[in-house]
C-alpha cells in the first residue's frame, strides 16, 4: 500500500504573501502550520515506513529543499494543474491525488498523526476512511445552499436524498483504499461538480463545498455503488470532534487529528510543538530557525528573546517583529472591563488604567467611582489577576539564566510526561509527584478564560451580570509563549494540586482520592475512577502546574 500526503500552495493569482512560510492554513501560527506537516510526515514515515508527496513547485521547495522532510517519493503533478480553481477550495488537490493513483493507498490530512499502525486488515479493504460522519449540522446546511443556488445539482445531492433523512459523510483525515476504479469515477464526480457550478461559487460558502464534494461524496457514491467502507475509528455525531484533540492520552490512543478551529486552541498547537521537539528535534529547530530567518509573527515568541540561548537556535542579522522579543504584560480584560462601566455609567475618565499603574491606586479608584458593590469587586477580580499576571512575567523573564533553565525544564518536563504514561500500571503507580515551584494561586469570584480575543467582550459583559462565586486560578510561565498561562483549578484538580504539596506517589494519591467519592460509586466502576484520577494528573503536569520527582 502507497501512504501518501497532497500539499497544494494554490493558485498563484490568489497569492497575497510570496513568503509562504508564513501560511497558517488555519493553525494559531505560521509555526504550527509546518510542525504540523512535519509531525504528521515523520509519524506516517515511523508508523508504516514511507510517505510519500504529491505537491507542486512551491510545496517541494518548502517541505523538501528547506524542512528536508524524508518523503520517499515527491511528485509535483499539482503544478499548474489547479490553478483556475479558488484556493478555498483546498480538497480538490486531495481529490486529485485520489483519482492518479495506481495502487491501494492510504491519504493521511498534513494534520493527521498517526500513533498506532492500523492492523492489516483494516488496509487490505476496497474503500476505507476515518471515522463515519452522522447528521453533522454544516452538511445539511451547505446541501441547501447548493439546492438553492448551483444549477447543476447531482442526484445523490438533491434534497429528496438527504431532507428528513440521516445524513452521513465519510471523513477524510484518512481516506484509501484498493478500488482505483472507484477512485477515478469518484474524483470525475466532485471536478465535474465544481466545474459546472464554477459561475455559482460566490454565492454559497466556498469552503464549505469540500466537506461536501469529497467527504459526503465518497459516501454516498460508495452506499450507490453497493461498496462498504471500513471505518478506523467509531462514528462521530458530535461536531466538536473532542475525542480527535486528546493529546494527553498517548500512547493510548491511536491517533489525533485536530480539525477546523481546534487548530487555534493554544493548547493543541502546544502538544504538537512539542511532540515534534521531544521526537524529532532536527526538523523542529529548522522550522523555528526557518520562520524566525522571515521575521514572521510566531507565538513561540521565545525564539526572539535576547535572553533564551540556545545552540539549536541560530543568531540572524535581523530585528524581530515588533514586541514579540518583550514579554507580554497587559490590562486588556480590565481595559475591556472599564469601557463596559463607562458605557453602561457614563462616568467619563475618572477610571485610568496604564501600564504601570500602582496596585492600590487603581484599588482606591475603583472604590471612589464604583458604588455598586458587585461591580467593583468584579473590576478588580480582574484587576488583580491581571496585575499578579504582570509581575509574574517581570519575575519569570527578568535574566538570562532564569530564561534558559525553564525552558530546560519544560523540554523536560514534556519528555518524563510521556514517558511516565507509557510505562505498565503498576510502574505508573509508584511514580512521585509534586507541586512545582513557579506559579500563583490566585482565588477570584468570577471565570475569565478565553480561548480567542473576540471571546473577552462577551467574557466581560457576561461576568458583570453575573454574582461573585468561587474559583481558583493557577498563573504559570509559559515559557514557549514567553508568557503567562492561566489555568482554572477544578474540584479534583484543586484537591490533588492541595495534596502534592508534600510529595505523594500516584498510588497514594489514588488512595486518598477514594475518601472524596462514595466508597460504593468506587467498587463499582473502579477502572473509571483510577482513569478520572490518571487524567487530572495528565493535566495538571502538562499544565506544568505539578512535576515528576525522580
Amino acid at each position: 500500500m502507497k501512504f501518501l500526503h497532497t500539499l497544494w500552495t494554490g493558485p498563484p493569482m490568489f497569492a497575497k504573501d510570496n513568503n509562504l512560510i508564513h501560511m497558517k492554513a488555519g493553525w494559531l501560527s505560521c509555526e504550527y502550520h509546518w510542525m504540523s506537516w512535519a509531525l504528521s510526515c515523520l509519524q506516517a514515515k515511523d508508523v508504516f515506513g514511507e510517505i510519500n508527496l504529491v505537491t507542486d513547485l512551491k510545496g517541494s521547495e518548502i517541505l523538501i529543499e528547506r524542512l528536508r522532510l524524508p518523503y520517499a517519493t515527491v511528485s509535483t503533478a499539482l503544478e499548474k494543474t489547479l490553478d483556475h480553481y479558488h484556493p478555498a477550495l483546498w480538497a480538490l488537490a486531495k481529490i486529485y491525488t485520489y483519482g492518479i493513483q495506481t495502487e491501494p493507498f492510504l491519504h493521511l490530512d498534513g494534520d493527521v498523526f498517526i500513533w498506532h499502525k492500523p492492523e492489516d486488515g483494516f488496509l487490505n479493504n476496497r474503500l476505507i476512511a476515518q471515522n463515519m460522519d452522522k447528521n453533522l449540522p454544516f452538511y445539511a446546511d451547505v446541501l441547501t445552499e447548493i439546492n438553492a443556488n448551483f444549477s447543476y445539482v447531482p442526484s445523490l445531492f438533491l434534497k429528496e436524498n438527504y431532507e428528513h433523512k440521516d445524513i452521513y459523510g465519510s471523513n477524510a483525515g484518512l481516506l484509501g483504499g484498493n478500488d482505483n476504479t472507484f477512485f477515478k469515477e469518484y474524483s470525475r464526480q466532485a471536478f465535474e461538480f465544481i466545474d459546472k457550478n464554477s459561475d455559482n461559487l460566490g454565492k454559497v460558502n466556498t469552503s464549505a463545498l469540500n466537506f461536501i464534494f469529497e467527504q459526503y461524496l465518497f459516501c454516498q457514491l460508495a452506499n450507490k455503488e453497493g461498496i462498504p467502507v471500513s471505518y478506523y475509528k467509531d462514528i462521530v455525531d458530535d461536531p466538536v470532534f473532542k475525542d480527535y484533540i486528546k493529546f494527553e492520552d498517548f500512547p493510548h490512543t491511536q491517533m489525533s487529528h485536530p480539525v477546523g478551529n481546534f487548530k487555534k486552541y493554544r493548547h493543541v498547537c502546544d502538544h504538537v510543538a512539542k511532540k515534534l521537539r521531544k521526537d524529532y528535534p532536527d526538523y523542529y529547530y529548522r522550522i523555528i530557525n526557518l520562520v524566525r530567518s522571515t521575521k514572521a509573527d510566531m507565538r513561540s515568541a521565545i525564539y526572539y528573546s535576547p535572553l533564551l540561548k540556545l545552540s539549536r537556535v541560530h543568531p540572524f542579522p535581523t530585528e524581530a517583529p515588533s514586541g514579540l522579543s518583550e514579554s507580554k504584560q497587559s490590562f486588556e480584560r480590565t481595559q475591556t472591563a472599564i469601557k463596559y462601566l463607562n458605557n453602561k455609567h457614563s462616568f467619563g475618565e475618572s477610571l485610568i488604567m496604564y501600564h504601570n499603574i500602582a496596585f492600590n491606586y487603581f484599588i482606591d479608584q475603583a472604590k471612589r467611582v464604583l458604588p455598586d458593590g458587585n461591580e467593583r469587586d468584579c473590576l478588580l477580580d480582574i484587576f488583580q489577576i491581571e496585575f499578579q499576571r504582570n509581575s509574574l512575567i517581570k519575575k519569570t523573564y527578568s535574566d538570562s539564566a532564569n530564561v534558559v533553565k525553564l525552558y530546560n525544564d519544560d523540554l523536560n518536563a514534556f519528555q518524563q510526561i510521556q514517558a511516565t504514561f507509557s510505562l505498565s500500571d503498576g510502574d505508573l503507580l509508584k511514580v512521585k509527584i509534586s507541586q512545582s515551584e513557579n506559579y500563583i494561586l490566585v482565588n477570584c469570584g468570577w471565570d475569565w478564560k478565553f480561548d480567542f480575543k473576540k471571546e473577552i467582550i462577551p467574557v466581560v459583559k457576561r461576568n458583570f451580570n453575573k454574582e461573585r462565586s468561587s474559583f481558583a486560578l493557577l498563573l504559570l510561565p509559559d515559557i514557549l509563549q514567553n508568557d503567562i498561562m492561566e489555568y482554572y483549578l477544578d474540584e479534583i484538580d484543586m484537591i490533588i494540586f492541595d495534596m502534592v504539596k508534600n510529595v505523594f506517589t500516584i498510588e497514594e494519591i489514588l488512595q486518598e482520592m477514594k475518601n472524596y467519592f462514595a466508597e460504593e460509586e468506587i467498587e463499582e466502576d473502579y477502572p473509571s475512577f483510577q482513569q478520572l484520577i490518571f487524567t487530572t494528573i495528565k493535566r495538571l503536569l502538562y499544565a506544568g502546574s505539578v512535576k515528576i520527582i525522580f
